[in-house]
């Protein structure tokens, strides 16, 4: 009798079951409609599941969305909202949520309409999918030659160009094109031999990838030095933006090929 009343309060408090669907060490943050709105208030790209903690598909969505959500972040945030608890049941009703679990990804925040994600359930898909929605992307240049007149084309704002030795443009960066849309421009290219790097005047030392900066105004790069992580970029750019950094030591145009 015991047992089965402590089942029943269970069942009757949303709070526990839910937090019972993802555990305490997922990156998938459990939200309500206050923490969601707050959460959609930023320009950034985030995978939202709506679920109910009894629905099975739900329980059998957890391990998955949370391999996806140990994948994306720090840089793609991944959230639940229990609709089953009575305070998000107006937010469901707004997202249209009919049936568990309904995934949205939200390519930057209330500032874009949500796309529903409907492919498979399984982490490497969801990971896939979140990579592809990100708003605003940085520009390929698929030709080294295609660096310069990147760089000349807007000077008004300052230009960040990642080389990069990888086949895919990096979650970090199209990450950062998000950021800083608007403010700073971002692009890339594949720079799998180190052509361009040596064209540019930059040292082909290292196998990493390497941040060209332009300055507004300028079309002479500086090499970026600081770790190649979400929070040490972020920090630099923003003083970048505000005029604090330090950008006198730029590669001289006469270091630099023809070819580009």
């Amino acid at each position: 009798m015991l047992l089965t009343n402590a089942l029943i309060a269970l069942a009757l408090t949303p709070s526990l079951v839910s937090a019972a669907l993802f555990p305490r060490d997922s990156k998938v943050k459990s939200l309500d409609e206050k923490g969601f709105r707050k959460a959609m208030e930023k320009p950034e790209t985030s995978v939202v599941a709506f679920v109910a903690p009894w629905c099975g598909h739900c329980q059998r969505l957890v391990p998955e969305l949370s391999k996806a959500a140990s994948s994306l972040a720090p840089l793609v945030p991944t959230y639940a909202v229990d609709c089953d608890d009575d305070k998000n049941k107006r937010l469901c009703a707004e997202q249209g949520v009919k049936g568990f679990p309904t995934i949205k990804i939200f390519p930057r925040g209330k500032h874009l309409n949500p796309i529903p994600y409907e492919s498979e359930r399984s982490a490497s898909a969801i990971f896939k999918a979140a990579s592809l929605r990100i708003a605003n992307p940085p520009k390929k240049l698929y030709k080294a030659a295609e660096i310069q007149p990147w760089v000349e084309k807007s000077t008004k704002k300052p230009r960040a160009l990642l080389l990069t030795k990888d086949s895919k443009v990096p979650l970090l960066w199209k990450v950062l094109s998000n950021k800083y849309s608007g403010k700073l421009d971002l692009g890339t290219h594949r720079d799998e031999k180190g052509e361009a790097a040596s064209a540019l005047g930059v040292s082909e030392g290292g196998k990493g990838s390497k941040v060209l900066i332009y300055a507004a105004g300028s079309t002479d790069p500086v090499l970026y030095e600081g770790a190649t992580k979400m929070e040490a970029l972020s920090k630099f750019f923003d003083s970048v933006l505000d005029g604090s950094a330090d950008l006198s030591n730029v590669i001289k145009k006469e270091r630099a090929s023809d070819e580009l």
